[in-house]
């Protein structure tokens, strides 16, 4: 990496998918909940109890939703199973997902990876019929603003209106009753289409509401998608972006909410989803009990027996800022962004088999952090996150592109894990899933393990792959980078390493004088305790949801002043340099 070159540094993250919000690692740590001392698994108890509407602060007390007045610790202990039992991959609550039973009955698909059971974003600000991925938008990048810690008025005040960028949106688009099947729908149904239908289902739409109603950024925005590898393709434009100056500050996401009806039946169709038919017939080969009915839990299984994959939402994102800015307004820094390649597979007898997409975005990452942190580091100190969908191919083909890197760099145990085993595959924020996933590894120094497998399959290639069946713990700077991992239909394929925060600052203090990284601690501090005061808040509820609807609109006429040398906008600090 060229010292010319800004460092592309994470410095907040935020969302929620199945196993909660994002922000504080509160998703990471239900995923490794046993692991976790008495005050952590508190605080994951808590804020999933507030989620699903179970529990909430009252006059300095706590109370349940029926109005009983509760001692909070001995409430979650006692509780603890059943708040987390509506969480990750389960059974799809029918009133929620499928009022007609089409997926139940006529598609006999009954696993999904839900959001907390009982948390409706609708609720949390005026939602005017949002499509339900565009509402989680709106509190993932709320989320990742609370994380932030930094008033989004002081960046905008330190830098030109046109140097933020934003890369977000949906790999399939917003299907539910509110985006594209309502317009496909209501003709159908003797009714008429919204004139909201149409716009608020494209794919982007997700990079649009942050611009006009969370940020009010004039600044790049976009969307690059490319099938399940879409957060790792907006990942890379925003590193681009970084890299070569026209953004020092670019937000990375994603949001998807794919458990509708349409969705479904569409990949049912392609044979790629674990229905419940092929789920009892699984349990039965590996005498595992049937008796009552197939085992939700453990419906997504990668790189053991499988059956299919297992969908599910999840809205990620991240905040990236150059690494002079980073230091300059004191912000945390939570890792970097090492490399990110996409690359597809050249012709191909069908567009959703495999190809040798992968094997180049692979090779090229493992090349990159051998050249930046050397070979001894990615031999010992880094980790994988597959792609693992819980498919037959998957496991195979992602097995054999693992395992032959592995091999070319004498790797012999490379620690993989597939997040996808808790969550369910949520589309377009599934590299997202797997980043937030990763950052919460150098807060508390465990991978999470593969929970839904017992045994390796036999066709998995594993000479020199170590496959998490159990989490692995180390100390959390011990791990130096994270290999994200993504294949997706039609030849998507992206790749991207991530650096720890420490090795990030290693980086930094090559950079920079030691007067200037010195500054950056103590204006840290400050950071941290409003991003503490942030999530202290939002564990009894208030998550500061930001949607400004009709606020502060420019007008063309009014607001704007064009000049040879620069344009200034109303509200706006510093203007837009031309020239």
């Amino acid at each position: 990496m060229s010292k010319n070159k800004s460092l592309a540094l994470i410095t907040a993250f935020g969302g929620i998918n199945a196993a909660g919000r994002s922000s504080s690692h509160l998703n990471y740590k239900n995923l490794i909940f046993d692991s976790l001392d008495e005050l952590s698994k508190q605080e994951v108890l808590q804020d999933l109890a507030v989620l699903e509407g179970k529990i909430e602060p009252v006059r300095g007390g706590w109370e349940t939703n029926s109005g009983d007045s509760i001692n909070l610790k001995t409430y979650l202990s006692e509780h603890s199973d059943q708040i987390r039992s509506q969480t990750m991959i389960r059974e799809i609550v029918r009133e929620e997902f499928d009022i007609d039973r089409t997926i139940l009955d006529q598609i006999q698909v009954s696993s999904a990876g839900m959001l907390p059971s009982g948390f409706d974003p609708s609720n949390l600000y005026p939602a005017r019929h949002h499509p339900r991925a565009l509402q989680l938008t709106v509190f993932g990048m709320s989320d990742a603003l609370g994380q932030l810690g930094i008033e989004w008025s002081k960046i905008q005040d330190r830098i030109n209106p046109d140097e933020v960028a934003v890369f977000s949106g949906a790999a399939i688009g917003q299907m539910d009753k509110s985006g594209f099947a309502g317009l496909m729908q209501s003709r159908l149904k003797g009714s008429r289409a919204s004139s909201k239908n149409l716009p608020l289902g494209l794919v982007e739409m997700s990079a649009d509401f942050i611009n006009a109603y969370v940020l009010g950024s004039v600044g790049r925005t976009g969307h690059c998608v490319g099938a399940c590898a879409t957060f790792l393709y907006n990942l890379q434009l925003g590193k681009e972006a970084i890299e070569n100056g026209t953004a020092k500050v670019v937000i990375v996401g994603g949001a998807e909410a794919p458990i509708t009806p349409e969705t479904m039946d569409g990949f049912y169709a392609m044979g790629a989803l674990a229905n419940d038919k092929r789920l009892l017939e699984l349990q039965a080969q590996l005498n595992e009990p049937i008796e009552e009915g197939p085992n939700q839990r453990f419906a997504c299984r990668p790189f053991g027996e499988n059956v299919g994959m297992v969908l599910g939402e999840s809205s990620q994102f991240i905040i990236l800022m150059e690494d002079k800015l980073a230091l300059d307004l004191g912000a945390e820094i939570y890792g970097s962004v090492a490399s990110v390649f996409s690359h597809a597979d050249g012709f191909k007898s069908s567009i959703s088999g495999p190809g040798i997409g992968n094997y180049i975005t692979m090779t090229k990452c493992t090349s990159e952090t051998v050249s930046l942190i050397g070979l001894k580091n990615l031999r010992f100190r880094s980790f994988v996150h597959a792609h693992g969908t819980g498919t037959p191919a998957n496991r195979t083909t992602e097995s054999h592109i693992l395992n032959e890197i592995a091999k070319l760099y004498n790797i012999k145990s490379w620690p993989v894990t597939a997040i996808k085993s808790y969550l369910g595959h949520s589309m377009a924020p599934a590299s997202g899933d797997q980043c937030v996933t990763s950052l919460g590894t150098w807060n508390k120094g465990i991978i999470p393990k593969i929970h839904s497998v017992k045994k390796i399959a036999k066709d998995v290639h594993q000479s020199n792959l170590d496959f998490l069946l159990e989490h692995k713990i180390k100390d959390p700077d011990f791990y130096k980078v994270a290999f994200l991992n993504a294949k997706g239909f039609g030849g998507n394929n992206a790749s991207a390493a991530i650096l720890s925060p420490k090795t990030t600052k290693e980086l930094i203090k090559d950079r920079y004088p030691i007067t200037r990284i010195r500054n950056h601690s103590k204006k840290v501090l400050r950071t941290k305790s409003s991003s503490e005061r942030y999530n202290s808040k939002a564990l009894k509820g208030e998550y500061k949801v930001i949607y400004k609807f009709n606020e502060k609109v420019l007008q063309g006429e009014t607001d704007i002043k064009l000049d040879k040398k620069e344009i200034r906008l109303k509200g706006f600090a510093k203007p837009i340099k031309l020239n």
